[in-house]
């Protein structure tokens, strides 16, 4: 196995006005097989990283779960297999929930067993989970436009309104789900009592990743193009990151906010950690 590789340099983007400088500070060893998603255990301090590994949309069972430390070491690289097309990830009560193709998988963090598997027949691509304070399950579904949720076992179309346009993050707050839509550039608000919803902000190709600043705003991915935004709790966005010169892919990341820690999974071999210093 390769040592890990760190790096300790300031990332110099100067035409980006963000108020807080960006560090990368590691890498991980070129272990991972397409991680797509990386989500935070607070409780057991570990990251989870979903891996592909294959084709995209192949129900091939190549798909796995890694755990990556925070200082970017590898602790588990295939901690749970036998899944298709891992995707985005929550977290409720132990209990780790992943979107896989028509699926989601339900994992016991304990023991690293599935424990149920949730059947969306219907679904065509489920891409991200969002799990709110009470357990509801929110699944986006990419390519059939609906956004699902599975409630006391119970699963059921929660939204497919004309606004979603493949829609791909998902992220709860108090009130709301925000969803990311990939092919209409723009971000929405839904209100989880009334499902009223407005724009958040708009003009970002190929959204992907969404998670709280730590602040009053967010940071998203635009993946494909290797971006990374910051958004202000008025809509406003500022690039903080662009990967693209090196051909980087920025897919689902996560954001550890007392470590101001982000991390970007690249759908290629690594994970890659940058600080946000003020």
């Amino acid at each position: 196995m390769k040592k890990l590789t760190l790096f300790w340099f300031t990332l110099l983007i100067p035409f980006i006005t963000f108020s807080q400088s960006i560090t990368k500070v590691w890498e991980s060893d070129s272990l991972f097989l397409k991680p797509e998603s990386a989500f935070y255990d607070s409780s057991k301090k570990i990251l989870y990283i979903s891996n592909i590994n294959g084709e995209y949309l192949a129900k091939d069972g190549n798909g796995f779960i890694s755990k990556l430390k925070t200082n970017g070491e590898i602790e588990v690289l295939k901690w749970v297999d036998g899944l298709d097309n891992p995707q985005g990830m929550g977290l409720y009560k132990r209990k780790l929930y992943v979107a896989d193709i028509n699926r989601v998988v339900q994992i016991n963090t304990e023991t690293a067993k599935i424990e149920k598997v949730y059947h969306i027949d219907n679904a065509i691509f489920l891409n991200d989970i969002a799990i709110d304070a009470n357990g509801d399950i929110y699944v986006s579904d990419c390519f059939g436009n609906k956004i699902y949720k599975i409630s006391n076992g119970k699963i059921n179309i929660w939204n497919e309104s004309d606004f979603l346009s493949k829609p791909n993050g998902l992220l709860c707050t108090k009130k709301d789900l925000l969803v990311l839509n990939m092919e209409s550039k723009t971000a929405f608000a839904i209100n989880k009592l009334t499902q009223k919803y407005h724009q958040i902000f708009s003009g970002i190709d190929n959204l992907d990743g969404i998670v709280s600043n730590g602040k009053n705003g967010y940071i998203v991915s635009g993946a494909w193009q290797g971006q990374l935004f910051n958004i202000d709790e008025d809509g406003n966005k500022t690039l903080i990151i662009d990967l693209g010169k090196e051909k980087i892919i920025t897919a689902d990341i996560e954001y550890i906010a007392n470590d101001n820690l982000l991390i970007v999974p690249t759908l290629n071999k690594t994970v890659i950690g940058f600080r946000l210093g003020k």
